[in-house]
């Protein structure tokens, strides 16, 4: 049924101008039906194009009722089709530009401002802003959040230390299925990041390859939240996530 109201929906201008003209041919022929009936002269004659009369007003209004039952239906049942290509939220550092200190001459600087150094940048240096290190997660907190048994990841673990090119096995199915995807996010962050995305249901076996082997992009270390989306057709979607480590292929 789900299928059938979106393909409606997708259709909606096409069957608009369909009724349209079925609805504008059936007046046509209603009004040639009534200028014959009027100009008959026997009764018998009147009563058949009274009947062919009768029945072109009628298929008019069902025309019109066709159309107006799906502006109803698009209008008020169906949501808004979901963006098959959602936007991937990403992470911007920025710089701060530091902002020079005016050091007075030795011999007018009280005591206390001598003991004080003073650290003069150039202007024209940027400055990274700090990143805070991520407090180390014990071990036996590494717990998946996996509450749809219908989204499920049966690999990786929770917990497991991965290098390379990461089989990942497990479910992904759903009523109005429409697609899932893979996301990361890195540790002390909570915005995740696109990875890949497949639009076939699969259960019980191989959804796809996570490749954690460029150190650049997937520096060692943990715990990194990887996520199972799965979406429906109507946009809601369906999680599971488990944290893992990232080992150097040497290690």
């Amino acid at each position: 049924m789900d299928v059938v109201l979106v393909w409606l929906s997708r259709q909606a201008i096409f069957i608009y101008f369909i009724c349209l003209l079925g609805a504008l041919g059936y007046v046509f022929a209603a009004v040639a039906a009534k200028r014959r009936r009027d100009s008959a002269q026997f009764s018998l004659e009147r009563e058949v194009y009274q009947q062919r009369l009768a029945r072109n007003w009628l298929m008019a209004a069902l025309c019109l009722m066709l159309g107006g039952m799906v502006f109803m239906v698009r209008a008020f049942v169906l949501p808004p089709p979901p963006d098959p290509n959602p936007p991937t939220p990403t992470v911007s550092f920025g710089l701060l530009t530091p902002t020079p200190t005016l050091i007075a001459p030795m011999d007018s600087l009280t005591a206390t401002e001598m003991v004080t150094p003073v650290v003069v940048v150039p202007p024209d240096v940027d400055v990274l802003a700090p990143t805070p290190s991520p407090t180390p997660v014990p071990r036996d907190q590494y717990q998946p959040d996996c509450p749809s048994p219908d989204v499920q990841l049966t690999l990786p673990v929770a917990g497991s230390e991965l290098s390379g090119a990461v089989e990942v096995r497990g479910t992904a199915r759903m009523n109005a299925f429409a697609y899932y995807k893979f996301e990361v996010r890195f540790p002390g962050s909570d915005v995740p990041n696109f990875i890949s995305q497949y639009d076939r249901p699969v259960t019980n076996d191989v959804l796809g390859v996570w490749d954690v082997s460029d150190p650049a992009r997937y520096p060692p270390g943990g715990p990194y939240s990887f996520q199972l989306v799965v979406v429906d057709i109507y946009g809601n979607i369906t999680m599971c996530t488990v944290p893992v480590d990232i080992v150097s292929p040497e290690g």
